[in-house]
């Protein structure tokens, strides 16, 4: 069957000499050192929220660039297509014949005279 192994001895200091071996109690953190873990996390945490509100800042004055700049777009385009308009009726051939007739005093020719290209003009 199965042997029993033997159980371990305590060991016994000779006679004479002395054991370098010591009793260490478990170490503990100590308050100092916990409060300096938890004055870091404080910092920590308080400069990630400056951080983030720093950023948020920024962001809004951003938001209010382009919040301006789109406001100057729709102006932009607004005025744009208010010229074209303007344009497109000043270039209509109602408004030129109109504005020929009253204003430089053009009258339209009685007859129109059409020319041959294939006739040279005489010298």
């Amino acid at each position: 069957m199965s042997k029993a192994l033997p159980t371990p001895q305590p060991a016994t200091p000779q006679a004479g000499t002395q054991s370098r071996l010591r009793i260490v109690a478990p170490e503990r953190p100590r308050s100092n050192q916990i409060r300096r873990i938890v004055v870091r996390v404080v910092v920590v945490l308080l400069g990630g929220l400056f951080a983030i509100g720093v950023l948020q800042a920024v962001v809004t004055q951003a938001q209010g660039r382009i919040d301006q700049l789109d406001h100057q777009i729709d102006e932009a385009v607004s005025l744009d297509r208010e010229l074209r308009l303007r344009r497109a009726g000043l270039l209509s051939p109602a408004r030129l014949a109109t504005e020929a007739r009253d204003r430089l005093g053009m009258v339209p020719p009685e007859t129109i005279n059409y020319l041959d290209p294939a006739v040279p003009p005489a010298p």
